[in-house]
């Protein structure tokens, strides 16, 4: 799903870089670091001047706002890149995948359907070619009785906020190249000490937010085992337990 609150700022100031990875806070940590950006940094969504301008850096320096860690280090080459602060924040895996459900249902509640895309989709069963119903999650949710349904529907692990958090922040050995992983579940601590490595003060705002934790047992025994095997790396690599 291309949903405006994922993207990347590369601080070439402050000398750092923040990987945004879907439904893990980053638009409260953008938001939050913006403050204390200069002209000459760069954003890539989340912000009004980051969605301003990111088609022009997709197109000047091959960044956009789903850019990972490994690309950033393309753009920035091995011996800059090396010299730069690199975080990013994860969360448990199924409140994530929980978190793109709530919001995939929330974008298609918000947007409805015409009484001529009814009429269409009652006879053919096809989505409308439009935002939201195009993004994948969305007509996921949209096609599922319950969570475990999602979990377990095809398109849900097509869309973009449904890959694992790992491949956001690692090379292709499956090795992390970032030098700070905070998490959601403790995110103004971490956020503190990002903001001390950064001599930054800036206040944390909590946006976009779905604090409600969700059990392994809210899904079936299929759906759990398929969310454990999807996201078997994200599970060990950040020390989350998968019951």
């Amino acid at each position: 799903m291309r949903a405006k609150e994922t993207s990347m700022i590369i601080s070439l100031n402050k000398r750092y870089v923040f990987v945004h990875i879907h439904k893990c806070a980053g638009t409260s940590i953008e938001v939050a670091l913006a403050k204390s950006l200069k002209h000459n940094d760069i954003v890539l969504g989340s912000t009004k001047s980051g969605e301003k301008y990111q088609e022009f850096f997709k197109r000047s320096i091959g960044l956009n706002k789903h850019s990972t860690a490994l690309e950033a280090r393309g753009f920035l080459g091995e011996a800059m890149y090396a010299k730069f602060f690199k975080f990013a924040f994860v969360r448990h895996p199924i409140d994530r995948l929980h978190s793109l459900y709530s919001y995939a249902l929330k974008l298609a509640h918000d947007a409805e359907l015409t009484d001529d895309e009814r009429r269409n989709f009652d006879a053919n069963g096809q989505w409308p070619d439009r935002p939201p119903f195009r993004y994948k999650a969305v007509a996921a949710a949209l096609e599922s009785k319950s969570f475990s349904d999602f979990a377990l529907h095809p398109l849900t692990w097509a869309d973009a906020g449904a890959q694992p958090q790992w491949q956001s922040v690692c090379n292709a050995q499956g090795e992390l190249i970032v030098d700070f992983v905070g998490k959601v579940e403790s995110i103004e601590q971490d956020f503190t000490q990002i903001c001390e490595k950064l001599e930054v003060t800036v206040p944390l705002e909590v946006r976009n937010s779905s604090h409600e934790k969700k059990s392994s047992h809210e899904l079936s025994s299929l759906a759990l085992s398929t969310v454990q095997d999807r996201f078997a790396r994200d599970f060990s690599l950040f020390g989350y337990s998968a019951e």
